[in-house]
């Protein structure tokens, strides 16, 4: 049986992950389906499970800042239902909608979703299009990384015993041509075959692309931004990007029989976002 406790504040929470024993919860969508499972499988759930959804630090959402803020843990639902998120990085915003169910959305956290590190997180891959950077706390003191050194594999990350992630910083804030697409097995409450977040400016300078549900964790296609910042924008430059990504896809992950499927989703669906992208900013279709 495990000890629940609800920290009270950031230092309580540190000091009782620093014993190595706590298993953080906050929404609880991942952690509750890990719970049962080792019950039916008879393996021993963790000794504490730690509660951390009152954390001041961890609801933070600054995202008009000069360098936008997202606390751990904050919902799905807040993400797509604040204005200034909207505003600001849309996104995130587009991203959250996607997620789950309305109840998932109630109560899932970005946090969560990237801690948990499923190759299909909708919220991981908008945080890797974005640049954001997951600002992570122990009784060691305070670190930065990048989402792609975060998570390192499926449901692995560089997460230490102790440490708690606290939000995710981005440098600056994103221009607007943002774009966030997702193909699942049905319309709705659907897990990821493939998600796509692109951010890009009016100049082509700094175009941003993740690919998700596609590697073992989400990737920018920096080949892909090259051939963009390199082209002229126009429905001429967007087939080849979607040519490019999915010829990235198989180069990486080899001719399987998921392929069949995915590598024309991700030529259209790349195509497809960059224009709704180059759109957004004002551009001609």
């Amino acid at each position: 049986m495990s000890s629940f406790i609800i920290a009270r504040d950031l230092p309580e929470a540190l000091e009782i992950m620093g014993r190595g024993e706590a298993r953080i919860i906050a929404g609880g969508t991942d952690l509750m389906i890990h719970l049962r499972q080792a019950r039916l499988s008879s393996r021993q759930a963790p000794p504490v499970i730690l509660d951390v959804s009152r954390l001041p630090e961890l609801q933070r959402l600054e995202p008009g800042a000069p360098r936008p803020f997202v606390g751990a843990g904050v919902t799905f639902h807040r993400l797509e239902s604040d204005p200034e998120v909207a505003r600001h990085l849309p996104l995130l915003a587009q991203a959250a909608s996607m997620v789950g169910s309305l109840q998932v959305r109630q109560t899932g956290t970005i946090g969560g979703n990237v801690a948990n590190a499923s190759p299909a997180a909708d919220g991981m891959t908008a945080l890797t299009a974005l640049g954001a950077r997951a600002e992570i706390a122990s009784l060691k003191g305070y670190r930065e990384c990048s989402i792609e050194e975060l998570v390192t594999a499926p449901n692995k990350t560089t997460l230490a015993p102790g440490e708690i992630i606290l939000g995710f910083t981005v440098e600056e804030a994103p221009p607007a041509g943002q774009v966030f697409a997702k193909v699942g097995r049905r319309q709705a409450v659907s897990v990821a075959r493939l998600n796509l977040a692109i951010s890009l400016d009016p100049q082509l300078g700094d175009p941003r692309i993740a690919l998700g549900a596609c590697f073992p964790s989400p990737r920018r296609l920096r080949d892909v931004e090259k051939l963009i910042r390199q082209g002229e924008p126009g429905r001429q430059l967007w087939q080849a990007a979607g040519q490019q990504a999915a010829q990235h896809f198989t180069d990486v992950c080899g001719w399987r029989s998921s392929a069949v499927y995915k590598a024309p989703a991700v030529t259209r669906v790349t195509e497809r976002a960059l224009e709704r992208a180059w759109q957004a900013l004002g551009g001609a279709a």
